[in-house]
């Protein structure tokens, strides 16, 4: 194995993870995977409207310096959106839920429905 695939198969999390025994989850665990699997989602989902916020500020007559301006708040504005997407997908949590639904979808793959919005009219309200 080499260092790099070391260090991506070797960090803080991975070792957590592999250190708990294999065991069923129970319904609190459950209800706080699926909030962050919803919260997860909703970030995704907003980062659909990144490029046309960017492009927002550039369609209203101003001046070029104004555009310019507003142009660089607005790119600065999606780094961060995309910057705490990042954090979020890639926190120890989401690896450990992401990492509990792949194993149970394969200890158990029949019956397994895919989820659609329309099916959840609440989807977007993380408090719901």
């Amino acid at each position: 194995m080499s260092a790099t695939q070391q260090k991506k198969t070797s960090g803080p999390g991975t070792q957590a993870m592999r250190a708990k025994p294999e065991e069923e989850w129970d319904e609190e665990q459950l209800q706080q995977a699926l909030k962050q699997l919803k919260l997860l989602h909703i970030k995704c989902r907003e980062l659909r409207g990144t490029i046309p916020r960017m492009l927002e500020s550039i369609t209203t007559k101003q001046t070029p310096d104004e555009v310019f301006q507003g142009f660089l708040k607005s790119v600065q504005a999606a780094r961060s959106e995309i910057k705490d997407f990042g954090d979020l997908y890639n926190s120890q949590e989401s690896q450990r839920v992401l990492s509990q639904a792949k194993k149970s979808s394969e200890a158990n793959p029949r019956d397994i429905k895919p989820w659609r919005a329309k099916d959840d009219p609440h989807w977007f309200d993380l408090e719901a």
